[in-house]
């Protein structure tokens, strides 16, 4: 299947938006070490590949720095006239920035991958066309085009069943090269095309579950049913009794989209006759919350008397592997006791901490792994739901449990608009779910990311799961072919098939939002190198300076325009560095030096808690750091 994405592998479909519709072939698809191979039924419904694509071709012995393939802090050298890769948008002539990286994870020079990455997402419906050229091997010596490309640069035609309608299409895409970015054939090593998924494709099938499922309260007075199970009164004296006085915790009944009972993990969606999602029989989905009610909106709730300052709603975004009630544990108590905040959260479906066995299991045959970005889709129509429980009259607000002593006084002022904020896994689902709600129109995203295929390698967390991964997929190759193939099917799921619409280009039955990417340098976590993705896509202005003078070389902030003093723009980066966490390394590696400042930067930063604070209430970012670099020195001395 290499190179990959490639057309090769799609077919005409004149009912697709995009004109083409993915044609993967059983016997084509990766063999887990058993021999089976993935079913690529799921895959087969996408209209074209992930807008987030990595770019794989095996390239033997090449050598990046002779062949002047650049690297993530040197992006503007990817557009220069005579760069060695050429990423072209056919659909509008346009060349596209990228940064290239050989599979660190290979050690055979002969079948490592080159994986090239677009520095800005893929226009979705496009075609592009990619070209490698001028390319040198660790010898010195130029590598040549070879196979049935090079039969085709000199003027042959390939033989064999295929071999002449190939000739004519490779002809066409030398001619499109040439025409459109001025790429003649001396020097070429090989040129391909492939189609990015729809918006319509992409997005269709959770709006269609949104839409379906809000619908469904239009009898009900706009609010879900919900159950409170469980109120705890935090003493003063308990470990985050300074910040919090009451947790709730329930649960709340959501139509279910998914084949199984509530609580089935490996399900997926009933999907209808039109082939989009629809409720099963009426089936319910019993999703789970809990609530944080700080100090300063009740000091002590169970009191007949005493003030009561309603606090201004957030839906929280949890983080990987964590549950509902782990907020606490997450540095949120304290923001949302000085923010005046009631925090309130949902679980991830399929990353919640009781799914790690079933996430491990997927590993030994990925034919089941539809299922996680299907439970994904279903969280974010729970998150939906949630919000409409904080907010209306006749949500939380009409139970005791959010209500204060004799006096009755609401908990949660709903006449104040809604707000996200997540942090982690809750920033890579908050991106998605904002994109989609109607409910919200604001989000911090604290140490953002997107794009699963990029961030894995190099992410402590999945480094515990690559055992598994490498006793059923043991072939490197194989490995990264796989996270490509994963991403088609987690774009529905997470913030990489939504950047494009978040802000300024929103989706139907949705109004624009603002957003608030406040990134940790150097995160172990979280790669930085998708956050700035992010936020390319998102056309975001970043704060400058960025970085301490001298800490990188070259300019990990490519195509950003400068943010301006207390700018209310569609979207914002603010970096936050830690003397202690060194830059990242620029292999798909996780980060092992210094440091790990995903936990407490900037989340436990004072100015970066103001910043989000006044962010939430007006839509106004304002600037905290001055004239110089977002640098708080917390590793050192951990704020409370």
């Amino acid at each position: 299947m290499l190179p990959f994405p490639s057309d090769y592998y799609t077919v005409p479909d004149p009912k697709e938006p995009s004109g083409r519709r993915v044609d993967f072939p059983l016997d084509a698809m990766p063999a887990n070490a058993q021999g089976v191979h993935i079913d690529p039924t799921t895959w087969n419904k996408n209209d074209g590949f992930s807008p987030g694509s990595v770019i794989e071709v095996q390239v033997p012995y090449l050598d990046l720095a002779a062949s002047g393939i650049v690297d993530q802090y040197h992006i503007a050298g990817s557009l220069s006239p005579n760069a060695p890769i050429v990423l072209l948008d056919a659909s509008t002539g346009r060349r596209l920035a990228w940064w290239g990286e050989a599979d660190a994870r290979n050690a055979d020079p002969a079948t490592r991958l080159l994986l090239i990455h677009p520095a800005v997402n893929l226009p979705e419906g496009s075609r592009i066309v990619v070209a490698l050229r001028d390319l040198r091997a660790t010898s010195g010596a130029p590598i040549a085009a070879s196979g049935d490309f090079a039969q085709v640069l000199a003027g042959k035609t390939v033989a064999g069943p295929g071999g002449a309608a190939l000739s004519t299409h490779v002809r066409s895409l030398l001619d499109v090269l040439q025409r459109d970015a001025s790429v003649s054939t001396a020097g070429l090593y090989l040129a391909w095309d492939f189609t990015v998924i729809s918006t319509a494709n992409l997005t269709g099938p959770v709006l269609h579950m949104r839409d379906v499922a809000m619908a469904a309260l239009d009898g009900k007075g706009k609010t879900p049913q919900f159950h409170v199970t469980a109120v705890a009164n935090v003493p003063p004296s308990s470990k985050d009794g300074k910040a919090i006085s009451r947790q709730v915790s329930g649960t709340f009944d959501v139509p279910s989209f998914l084949n199984g009972p509530s609580g089935d993990k490996t399900d997926t969606l009933h999907l209808g006759a039109n082939g989009l999602p629809t409720v099963n029989r009426g089936q319910t989905e019993v999703a789970s919350f809990a609530c944080l009610i700080p100090r300063s909106v009740a000091a002590d709730p169970q009191r007949l008397s005493g003030a009561v300052h309603p606090g201004r709603p957030v839906l929280y975004g949890i983080g990987l592997f964590n549950t509902t009630r782990g907020m606490e544990a997450e540095n949120v108590s304290g923001l949302a006791d000085r923010g005046h905040l009631v925090l309130c959260s949902t679980d991830w479906l399929g990353l919640t901490g009781n799914a790690v066995l079933t996430d491990v299991g997927l590993f030994s045959n990925l034919s089941a792994f539809p299922s996680l970005p299907d439970h994904l889709m279903q969280a974010m129509i729970d998150a939906l739901y949630l919000g409409k429980l904080m907010t209306s009259s006749k949500g939380f607000v009409s139970d005791a449990a959010f209500r204060a002593g004799s006096s009755h006084r609401a908990l949660i002022d709903t006449a104040v608009p809604l707000t996200y904020y997540g942090n982690s896994e809750g920033a890579l689902m908050g991106g998605a779910v904002t994109a989609i709600s109607p409910e919200w129109q604001r989000a911090v995203l604290g140490v953002p990311s997107m794009n699963y295929s990029i961030l894995l390698p190099r992410s402590v967390d999945f480094a515990p799961l690559y055992p598994y991964f490498d006793k059923s997929y043991p072939n490197e190759q194989t490995q990264e072919l796989i996270l490509g193939l994963l991403q088609m099917l987690f774009d529905r799921g997470e913030t990489d098939g939504y950047v494009a619409q978040l802000t300024t280009y929103p989706l139907p039955g949705t109004p624009g939002h603002q957003v608030l990417l406040q990134m940790a340098f150097g995160d172990h976590q979280v790669s930085n190198f998708t956050t700035e993705i992010e936020a390319r896509t998102l056309g975001a202005a970043v704060h400058t300076p960025t970085l301490p003078a001298g800490l990188v070389h070259g300019d990990p902030f490519y195509g950003l325009a400068p943010a301006t003093a207390d700018e209310h723009a569609p979207a914002t980066l603010y970096v936050w560095e830690d003397p202690h966490a060194p830059p990242p390394p620029l292999v798909n590696e996780p980060p092992s030096a210094g440091v790990d400042p995903h936990d407490f930067m900037p989340r436990d930063a004072p100015d970066a808690q103001r910043q989000l604070l006044q962010f939430l209430a007006t839509g106004r970012v304002r600037d905290v750091c001055g004239h110089s670099a977002c640098t708080s020195d917390l590793a050192a001395a951990p704020a409370p």
